[in-house]
């Protein structure tokens, strides 16, 4: 008997900053989210997570921020700024919120919540111990911001770049970073089979035959691997 495949976990990253590049029924979802969030109405915050709008499962992220708040505060950055109940953290990871998500200030949820000396709940939203150093982390992100950046350069958007903490946290897993107006995006993933911390990154356009691309990415740089219709 052959067994299916198992199903790959595919985590969204949110790179959209502005608020025009999103639906009026997705932001006001977002909005909704978010407004629950700051207030720290968490029995809501909980209930609105656990909506099952199949065709807007992104707006309603235990990940999500407020749209145009370059701040770019998920609701563990706010947990920790308001000292919620650890009870809180964990449910909110338990919904798939990530430990590792840093402000634009660079700064994670335990990083907060230990700079406001909330010692305890520090330890609660402090990520599991990584499998790749964070000076090899930073360059890796630095590359892939680039080739974002090149492959999206013409469509005139505001992003908001990628961190690759969700993929030390789920490290079988594949980030999707959709891009407004590309119709596509960026799949981010481990490669396998490399000696050094390698992504893998596959993009391309669904309505731009030929645009695939698949990048390999290491703290030497990016390297074009393959190029054209992807599968």
């Amino acid at each position: 008997m052959v067994r299916p495949a198992p199903a790959e976990t595919r985590l969204p990253w949110d790179c959209v900053l502005e608020r025009s590049d999103l639906p009026p029924e997705v932001l006001a979802l977002r909005d909704a989210l978010t407004d629950a969030v700051e207030e720290g109405h968490w029995a809501h915050v909980a209930t609105l997570l656990d909506r099952t709008d199949d065709d807007l499962p992104a707006a309603l992220s235990a990940n999500a921020f407020r749209a145009g708040d370059d701040r770019g505060l998920a609701p563990l950055h706010h947990a920790a700024l308001q000292g919620a109940h650890p009870d809180v953290v964990d449910d909110l990871v338990a919904r798939g919120a990530w430990r590792t998500l840093r402000t634009a200030d660079g700064e994670t949820a335990e990083a907060l919540a230990r700079r406001l000396g909330r010692t305890e709940l520090a330890e609660r939203l402090r990520p599991e111990p990584a499998a790749v150093d964070d000076e090899t982390i930073t360059d890796l992100e630095i590359f892939l911001w680039a080739l974002v950046e090149v492959r999206t350069r013409r469509l005139g958007r505001r992003l908001r770049p990628p961190q690759l903490g969700p993929l030390l946290e789920h490290p079988e897993a594949t980030m999707w970073v959709g891009v407004p107006g590309m119709y596509g995006g960026f799949a981010c993933r481990w490669a396998e089979d490399t000696t050094e911390p390698t992504v893998e990154v596959r993009s391309g356009s669904r309505v731009t035959g030929g645009s695939g691309r698949a990048h390999h990415i290491t703290v030497e740089g990016v390297e074009l691997v393959t190029r054209g219709l992807l599968r």
